[in-house]
């Protein structure tokens, strides 16, 4: 069994096991979103198992943000299970930067569980709804708009400008240099980063947004600052996370791990992982 990094020339087999293993239409079904993902070796790369026929069987990705290597795509087959071929997988991210997961499901979990990672306090994320919106239904709320201005675009992290080049993902910068995800079909803005909070809230509504949310680490000091000016921890509110396609009363339970301690003030950002396409997308 054959494990290695994988590049472009190993679309064909790519596309192949991640039609196997994905549902229809998942966005690693294009190689345009690989390429996007796991192209740049700044921001990610993309670990593969092979058998003797060589077929992929397994994988794991990696994206490279905040001097971590968050770990996502993990799958591998029946043939290739309890054989010290995640390990590998791993061993190859590792050589980039430390390990973090978020987003882990039941078997992810088990599986950290089981190697010894650290759990933090799940990620938390906020939600202030306009209060010019007469009807605060989650149709109403979460209705498509037509907003009434073109922020500008200006960036210079290079994080985020790679996030905000994710294939279908509309990122924009307003005046005061907060960051964030437009996304009209849902009448939302997600924001990525922000100053102050007042402000950021006057131009969201100033430009025609039903809603604004913001998702974090459980220790982001900002979060005082939502507080005190009304935003709510999303399951209080009728925004759900999931909002493509749109699931209903579907709150955010993000898990956040890493595999060695982590600075008390480290904080996780949207961009990081992949949690960012979970709920942007």
């Amino acid at each position: 069994m054959i494990t290695r990094e994988a590049t472009i020339a190993d679309w064909s087999k790519l596309e192949t096991f991640f039609k196997i293993i994905y549902r229809n239409n998942h966005p690693l079904h294009s190689q345009v979103f690989w390429e996007w993902q796991y192209g740049d070796a700044k921001f990610g790369r993309s670990f593969i198992s092979l058998n003797e026929n060589e077929e992929i069987v397994g994988h794991v990705g990696a994206n490279f943000q905040g001097g971590i290597a968050w770990i996502i795509n993990v799958y591998l087959t029946e043939e290739c299970r309890g054989k010290g071929i995640l390990s590998r997988l791993y061993a190859l991210a590792r050589n980039y930067f430390p390990l973090g997961a978020t987003a882990a499901n039941e078997a992810g979990l088990g599986l950290y569980r089981n190697m010894r990672w650290i759990r933090y306090h799940d990620l938390v994320r906020y939600v202030k709804i306009n209060p010019n919106c007469n009807d605060k239904s989650f149709d109403a709320v979460c209705s498509k708009i037509e907003i009434k201005l073109t922020p500008k675009y200006k960036i210079d992290n290079n994080e985020l400008k790679h996030y905000f080049n994710q294939p279908s993902l509309k990122g924009i910068v307003l005046r005061d240099e907060s960051a964030a995800v437009s996304q009209e079909i849902v009448g939302g803005l997600r924001i990525i980063s922000f100053q102050n909070c007042k402000e950021l809230e006057d131009q969201a509504w100033e430009i025609g947004y039903n809603w604004i949310d913001y998702i974090t680490s459980w220790n982001d000091l900002q979060i005082k600052d939502l507080e005190k000016n009304n935003w709510v921890l999303d399951y209080k509110s009728v925004v759900p996370w999931r909002l493509n396609p749109v699931e209903e009363n579907k709150f955010c339970d993000i898990t956040f791990l890493s595999e060695e301690p982590l600075d008390k003030d480290f904080i996780v950002k949207r961009y990081f992982s992949d949690h960012g396409r979970i709920g942007s997308l």
